[in-house]
């Protein structure tokens, strides 16, 4: 779960050289909220950025997100679609392995079929809040956006199976995520997180106000040996991701301090989703060999309303929450 870099961070806290309190200019390269976990992204398989809805569908410039159902009860998930045998000689079904030494989420190539100054980083893109990409999001996934993403799913025949419209997105809505993916911890104090996330934790709803935030993390009786994260993904994320092929990874980031203040990038290090000037480095990774968003229509009515029959209402859908706890030995 921890990789190499996780060291690397924990070593340069302790090598910052405390004299710098001293220098006005310089002290608030000590503040601690620098060195705290700053990000969450999500990823999968490399081959899959070549497949669901990345598969260009004439007319590939119409910002409709598209994508084809191989079986009768789902199209994205590996484990429930005739997608994954139907692809098995071609298609990489599983997200690279877990390796210590990992700086990325995908070590290999995640450009989708439609690469025109698209970054490789390894992780879904949200590429709707950037100028250059932004009309090309339903190709490269794998976030709606904030207005929100028109979707079609065919059968193998070419015959549109439904149709609809996602909710928008909360991230984007909220300005929590940047075009790179990165998803961004609640900029706020360490008693604002322990407080909501406590009132999150609780009951949770996609009108959640808490949730636009960010990421929150709790700092409970195991502190500091552990740290309680928790995040969610709302509908209108859950249904693009799935468009898209679904969650293997995810990644727990901090700030690369050291490289910034290499390339002259000095503290404070804000958020901006539009411009974001922040550099992470890999801390923590999980990574599963089954789709987080699987899910199967004969269980559930409201995905086989949307996404087989074309009726129902995103907002049926409730927040998928991730909880994530971190604990240091």
């Amino acid at each position: 779960m921890f990789v190499d870099q996780a060291g690397e961070h924990i070593a340069d806290i302790m090598m910052i050289n405390r004299g710098l309190s001293g220098i006005p200019s310089a002290s608030s390269i000590l503040d601690t909220s620098n060195y705290t976990f700053q990000a969450i992204s999500y990823g999968k398989d490399a081959s899959g950025f070549k497949y669901h809805a990345h598969t260009i569908l004439s007319p590939s410039a119409d910002g409709i997100i598209k994508v084809i159902s191989y079986g009768l009860t789902s199209f994205s998930g590996y484990s429930t679609s005739t997608t994954a045998s139907a692809l098995r000689d071609i298609y990489k079904l599983y997200p690279q392995p877990f390796n210590s030494l990992d700086t990325r989420l995908e070590s290999k190539s995640t450009l989708p079929n439609f690469i025109l100054n698209v970054p490789d980083l390894g992780q879904y893109l949200n590429p709707s809040i950037s100028p250059q990409l932004s009309a090309y999001t339903h190709l490269i996934g794998g976030f709606p956006e904030a207005s929100g993403s028109k979707y079609k799913i065919f059968n193998s025949s070419g015959q549109l199976i439904s149709s609809g419209v996602l909710l928008s997105s909360v991230y984007n809505l909220s300005g929590i995520m940047d075009s790179s993916g990165f998803l961004t911890f609640a900029q706020a104090s360490l008693g604002f997180h322990n407080i909501a996330y406590s009132l999150v934790e609780g009951s949770i709803s996609q009108a959640d106000p808490w949730l636009g935030f960010g990421v929150l993390r709790a700092t409970r009786s195991g502190f500091p040996s552990e740290v309680d994260l928790l995040w969610h993904l709302p509908a209108g994320e859950c249904g693009a991701l799935n468009l898209f092929g679904g969650i293997y990874h995810i990644g727990l980031w901090c700030l690369d301090i050291k490289g910034m203040l290499k390339e002259g990038n000095t503290p404070p290090y804000s958020f901006n989703p539009l411009n974001n000037t922040r550099k992470y480095k890999l801390f923590a990774k999980k990574t599963f060999n089954r789709d987080l968003l699987t899910y199967n229509y004969s269980s559930n009515q409201v995905f086989k309303d949307l996404f087989q029959d074309g009726a129902g209402s995103w907002s049926e859908i409730p927040a998928v929450v991730f909880k994530w706890k971190i604990r240091f030995v």
